[in-house]
């Protein structure tokens, strides 16, 4: 089950990052974290970036989905500093939340 409290944590260090990001694109990536179950904060972020690739993708052409690439960008890349913090295992943390499977999947996905 998924739910806010599952990303408590990773909400909790965006909240944190200064300078916070505009109000509207923190309000879209915190949306996508509120469905995320993972509890490990980098793969928390990677999540929920990639849930909104995905919803970028599937929006297509339409306006609407720029705010989705972007949040996309920045949790992906808040993942990534996450991973930086967590300690000397960055590599295998990036390979875990970002390999080319995840990029694969969502590719492949009916459209």
């Amino acid at each position: 089950m998924t739910g806010p409290a599952d990303s408590l944590h990773a909400l909790a260090w965006l909240e944190r990052r200064e300078p916070r990001a505009p109000e509207p694109l923190f309000a879209r990536m915190a949306e996508a974290l509120s469905r995320c179950a993972e509890t490990d904060i980098p793969a928390a972020l990677a999540s929920a970036a990639f849930a909104c690739l995905r919803r970028a993708v599937e929006r297509g052409r339409d306006r609407a989905a720029a705010w989705d690439l972007l949040a996309a960008d920045a949790l992906l890349t808040y993942a990534c500093e996450a991973a930086a913090e967590a300690g000397p295992d960055v590599g295998t943390v990036l390979d875990r939340i970002a390999s080319p499977e995840h990029f694969a999947r969502l590719l492949a996905t009916d459209r």
